[in-house]
C-alpha cells in the first residue's frame, strides 16, 4: 500500500488553516485554535521543548494532534507561498534526485521545518536549507532582507510582515536579521570558483554626507557574478588596484581579459596587478561591439537602492550596505538571462550538470 503524503491529523490541521479565522495568535509560541464543533477553543503552545495541546488528543497520545499541525502549517506559510510561486519540485542537495520522501518535522519555536529523506542517496535534509544556523523563520528572514535590499526601510518591512503574514517582528530585530543574513551569503560565497574569464569593471560617483565617492564595480561577463563592490573617496591608481585585488580574492582565478573605460588609472593597476598576462581592452563604448553595458546596469540597480536612502551619512555604513547589494545581487536578485535565477544559482546548476 503507497504511503500517503500526509497522515490524517495533518490533513485535519491544513483543513483548520484553510477555514480562516479559526486560530489566534495570543503571543510568540501561544496560540488559540478552535474546535471543529466551534464549541470550545485549544490552547497550543510552546514548552520550551516540543508543542503541547490541551484537546484530549494529545493528552492521550502525546505526540501532535491537528489543533498543533494547524499552528505548524499556519506558521509554514509564508514557505508554502514561496515554493508555490517558484514552483519547482524538491530535490536532493546532493544527487539532486527528486525521488524524495517526507520524514516528518523539525519542531521549533520560531519555525518548523519539514524533513526529507531522499531515496537515490539516503540523505536526510530539511526545507530550511541554506538558512539553517540562523534563528527564527529562514523564510521570513530572506523575505525581509530582499525587500530592504529592494529599497524598503526596516520600519515599512515590519509593517509590510505584520500585514501579509501576521509576524510580529521589531524593526531593530529585522537590522540584525539582515546582517546575519549578511554574514550567512559570505560564507556561501566561498563555494564559488570562478574559471579564467572577462571582467567588466566601471566607476561611477555618489554622493557621502555631501561629499563625492566612487562606487567601483567589477563584474564577470558570462556568470554575471559581482565580484566587487568597493567605495573610494578618489579614483587613482593605487584604489583602482585595490579593487582589482578585492575582485581576485572572491573570484580565485585571473581574469583572461579586463574591459574598462579610458581612466589612466585602470592601465597602471593591470599592470602592476597582472604584468602581460591579462589583456586590457580599454576606451570601449556603449554602442560599440565591445561595451561595458553589464556594468553600467549594477551601476543603475545599485544607485536606485542608494537614491531609496534618505542620507547616506557616513562611508563606513555606505560600504557595509554595498557589500550587502553586491551578496544580494550574486545570491538572491533574478536575473533575466539565466532564466529569473540568481547569477549564483545559475553556476550552480551549471556546474551540476557538468559532473
Amino acid at each position: 500500500m503507497k504511503k500517503r503524503e500526509f497522515n490524517r491529523r495533518e490533513l485535519r490541521g491544513l483543513a483548520i488553516v484553510a477555514k480562516g479565522g479559526m486560530i489566534r495568535k495570543l503571543s510568540e509560541g501561544n496560540y488559540l485554535v478552535r474546535s471543529s464543533d466551534l464549541e470550545h477553543w485549544y490552547k497550543v503552545f510552546w514548552n520550551n521543548k516540543d508543542w503541547h495541546c490541551e484537546c484530549e488528543d494529545f493528552k492521550e497520545r502525546q505526540k501532535p494532534c491537528k489543533h498543533i499541525f494547524a499552528v505548524l502549517f499556519l506558521g509554514r506559510l509564508p514557505y508554502i507561498m514561496m515554493a508555490n510561486y517558484q514552483a519547482e519540485g524538491i530535490k536532493c542537495p546532493i544527487c539532486r534526485s527528486s525521488n524524495i520522501i517526507r520524514k516528518g518535522f523539525d519542531y521549533n519555536k520560531g519555525f518548523t521545518t519539514q524533513r526529507y529523506l531522499c531515496k537515490g542517496c539516503g540523505y536526510k535534509f530539511s526545507d530550511k536549507g541554506n538558512a539553517r544556523g540562523l534563528k527564527g523563520n529562514p523564510t521570513l528572514l530572506i523575505v525581509a532582507a530582499d525587500l530592504f535590499f529592494k529599497g524598503l526601510s526596516y520600519r515599512a518591512i515590519e509593517d509590510h510582515l505584520k500585514k501579509v503574514y501576521a509576524a510580529d517582528i521589531s524593526y531593530p530585530t529585522l537590522c540584525r536579521w539582515t546582517h546575519r543574513f549578511i554574514r550567512l551569503l559570505k560564507t556561501l560565497e566561498r563555494e564559488i570558483v570562478m574559471e579564467r574569464g572577462i571582467w567588466h569593471v566601471d566607476e561611477t560617483e555618489i554622493k557621502v554626507a555631501g561629499n563625492p565617492y566612487y562606487v567601483w564595480n567589477v563584474i564577470d561577463e558570462e556568470t554575471r557574478i559581482l565580484l566587487a563592490t568597493i567605495l573610494t573617496y578618489g579614483r587613482t591608481a593605487e584604489e583602482a588596484e585595490g579593487v582589482l585585488n578585492e575582485a581576485l580574492k572572491n573570484a580565485r582565478a585571473k581574469p583572461s581579459k579586463v574591459v574598462t573605460d579610458g581612466l589612466a588609472s585602470y592601465k597602471l593597476a593591470l599592470k602592476n596587478k597582472f604584468g602581460e598576462d591579462v589583456e586590457h581592452v580599454s576606451r570601449v563604448r556603449l554602442s560599440g561591439l565591445q561595451n561595458n553595458n553589464i556594468v553600467e546596469r549594477v551601476h543603475q540597480t545599485i544607485k536606485e537602492r542608494i537614491e531609496a536612502c534618505r542620507r547616506l551619512n557616513n562611508s563606513e555604513s555606505v560600504k557595509e550596505l554595498l557589500e550587502g547589494l553586491r551578496l544580494y545581487y550574486n545570491f538572491l536578485r533574478p536575473h533575466s538571462a539565466f532564466g529569473r535565477k540568481s547569477p549564483y544559482e545559475s553556476l550552480k546548476a551549471k556546474k551540476v550538470l557538468q559532473t
